[in-house]
């Protein structure tokens, strides 16, 4: 049997409705989470999230030469725990790690 081709002007068509498709739908919209220290930006004004909080402890940490990075510290709970009970008398941990650290971080 031969090979059946599709006509010109169904390829053509085909063509430019794939390219338009693409005009329409460049990319999938990607969320950003803008942090101010241990705080969310909203637009009704900054919220202390765990996530933003992650992201302090794991730049204490780096600071520090540990290269533990925020994913790490938001994912492994156990690695939070020992970071704050490690570097927790650091005045930037006060806030991120005040749950983990005996005695409110002050050191004994």
């Amino acid at each position: 049997m031969a090979k059946r081709l599709l006509p010109i002007s169904l390829a053509l068509m085909l063509a430019t409705g794939s390219a338009t498709v693409f005009a329409v739908y460049p990319r999938p919209a990607t969320a950003h989470i803008l942090c101010d220290g241990e705080f969310q930006i909203t637009k009704y004004g900054p919220i202390a999230t765990p996530y933003c909080g992650d992201q302090v402890i794991a730049r204490v940490a780096n600071s520090y030469g540990w290269r533990d990075s925020a994913a790490q510290v938001g994912t492994n709970p156990l690695a939070k725990v020992y970071i704050c009970q490690t570097l927790g008398t650091d005045w930037r941990l006060q806030g991120p790690c005040a749950g983990y650290v005996p005695h409110g971080g002050g050191m004994r």
